[in-house]
C-alpha cells in the first residue's frame, strides 16, 4: 500500500530502533527513534541485494523520493549499477563545486607567478583585474558551465564604463584563465576564444613626448633648472641621454655601471622583455652618473631614496614633472618616442635604433637574441646623441 504524506509526517517514531514504512517498489520511509526520517530503497542488481539512501524527510518530500525511486529503476533496466551512478554524480557534482572560476582563475595566476613569468608589479595588476572585473560577474559558477555570452557580458560591462582598454587586457586573462582550464580537463573548451570579434578595440595611444625641436630645448633647459633633490635631477637628465625604460633606469644599480667600459647591463630578470640588454654611456651620461656616486655610491641603488630607504617611485619623476610645468606635455617614458623619432629622422639604422630602446624582434627567440649586437654603431650613435640633445641647449 502506498505511503501518504499524512503517514510521512505523523507516524510516530518507535521506541527504540526503527520503523521502515514502505511505498512499494522497493522504496521505504525510515525512522529512528529520534523520530528522523530518511527514504531508503531496496532493489537487486548482479543478484546481490542492495541498500542505497536517497535523502532526509520532509527535505525529500514523497514525491521527489518517488521521482529518485523510478530514476534508479530505469538504471537498473539499463544494467547500471544505481550506487556507483551515484557515487559517480557526487564525485561530478563535488568537480563543479570545486572547480569555480574563482578557484580556476587563482590557480592559473598562481602557477603563472611561481614560474617567474611576470615580474611582481605585473603580477599584482593582473590579480587585481581578475578580483575587480572577473571575480564579481564569474566567481562562484563553475567554470565548466560558463557559457561565452556571461564572458562577454563580463567583459561589457568594462567597456560601458568607458574603460577600453582595460576591457581588452581583461578579455587576454580571461582567455588565458579558459586556455588554461581546458587545457587541464576543467572545461570541455575555451569559452573565452571566439569573443574579441565582439570587443571595442582600443585606440593605442602614444606616451607624452615632444618631437619639436624647440620644445625639447625648452624641456632640457627646465630639467637643468630643477632644484629638488641631486637623485630626481640626475633621473630627469640621464633618461632622455640612455632612452631606457623608466622603471629599468630607476632601479639601475651602482653594480650595473662598468665606468671603464663607459656602458651599464641589466640582467634579464630585470628587462621586461627578459632579454639581457647593454646601455654604451655618453660622456655626458657617465659624468652625470658620477655626480651621483657621492650622494648615493654607498648603496646599492644608483638613485636610492634615502626618506624611504629604497630606490625612487615611480612618482618622484612625474612630481618633478610638475614641478617644472611640463607633467602635461611628457612622461619620462615619453623621452623613448622622442628618441625614437629624431633618431630615426637623422637617418640612424632603425636595426640600432630598437635594440637600444630592448625592443625584440618578435621572429626571434629569447635563446638566439643577440644582446651586444651593433654596439660599436650603438655607442656612436648615443654619444652622437648626447652631443646633439646638448646642441639644443647652448
Amino acid at each position: 500500500m502506498k505511503l501518504t504524506d499524512n503517514q510521512c509526517k505523523h507516524t510516530p517514531p518507535p521506541d527504540k530502533g526503527v520503523k521502515q514504512l514502505s511505498d512499494g517498489g522497493g522504496l521505504y520511509l525510515q525512522i529512528d527513534a529520534k523520530g528522523r526520517r530518511y527514504w531508503r530503497i531496496k532493489y537487486t542488481y548482479n543478484q546481490k541485494q542492495h541498500t542505497q539512501h536517497l535523502g532526509i524527510y520532509p527535505a525529500m518530500p514523497l514525491k521527489a523520493a518517488r521521482m529518485e525511486r523510478d530514476k534508479i529503476k530505469l538504471l537498473l533496466s539499463q544494467g547500471i549499477n544505481p550506487k556507483t551512478h551515484q557515487e559517480q554524480q557526487q564525485r561530478a557534482e563535488q568537480k563543479r563545486i570545486t572547480n569555480t572560476f574563482e578557484h580556476v582563475a587563482r590557480k592559473w595566476h598562481t602557477t603563472k607567478a611561481e614560474k617567474g613569468d611576470w615580474k611582481p608589479a605585473h603580477a599584482t595588476r593582473v590579480l587585481r583585474q581578475i578580483e575587480l572585473y572577473l571575480i564579481p560577474p564569474l566567481g562562484s559558477q563553475s567554470i565548466a558551465d560558463i557559457e561565452p555570452l556571461d564572458i562577454l557580458h563580463a567583459i561589457q560591462s568594462v567597456e560601458r564604463a568607458g574603460k577600453i582598454a582595460t576591457a581588452n587586457k581583461v578579455y587576454d586573462i580571461a582567455h588565458a584563465i579558459f586556455s588554461f582550464a581546458a587545457r587541464m580537463k576543467l572545461c570541455p573548451y575555451n569559452a573565452a576564444a571566439e569573443l574579441k570579434p565582439e570587443l571595442q578595440q582600443a585606440k593605442a595611444t602614444p606616451y607624452r613626448h615632444v618631437t619639436d625641436t624647440g620644445e625639447l630645448t625648452a624641456l632640457l633647459q627646465a630639467i637643468d633648472g630643477y632644484t629638488g633633490s641631486p637623485q630626481v635631477k640626475v633621473l630627469l637628465q640621464l633618461a632622455p641621454l640612455v632612452f631606457a625604460r623608466p622603471s629599468e633606469l630607476r632601479l639601475l644599480k651602482w653594480a650595473d655601471i662598468d665606468f671603464q667600459a663607459a656602458c651599464y647591463h641589466k640582467a634579464a630578470h630585470e628587462m621586461k622583455n627578459g632579454i639581457a640588454h647593454i646601455v654604451p654611456l655618453s660622456r655626458q651620461a657617465l659624468a652625470l652618473l658620477s655626480s651621483l656616486k657621492p650622494v648615493t655610491g654607498h648603496y646599492e641603488y644608483v638613485f636610492h631614496n634615502k626618506a624611504a630607504g629604497k630606490p625612487l617611485s615611480e612618482a618622484a619623476a612625474r612630481k618633478a614633472l610638475s614641478r617644472i610645468g611640463w607633467l602635461d606635455k611628457v612622461t619620462l617614458h615619453g623621452f623613448r618616442h622622442t628618441a625614437s623619432t629624431l633618431l630615426h629622422e637623422q637617418q640612424y639604422s632603425s636595426d640600432w635604433i630598437e635594440r637600444q630602446l630592448a625592443h625584440k624582434d618578435p621572429n626571434t627567440t629569447r635563446a638566439s637574441y643577440n644582446f651586444a649586437k651593433h654596439l660599436e654603431q650603438r655607442r656612436q650613435m648615443m654619444q652622437e646623441w648626447a652631443d646633439f640633445l646638448d646642441s639644443l641647449k647652448d
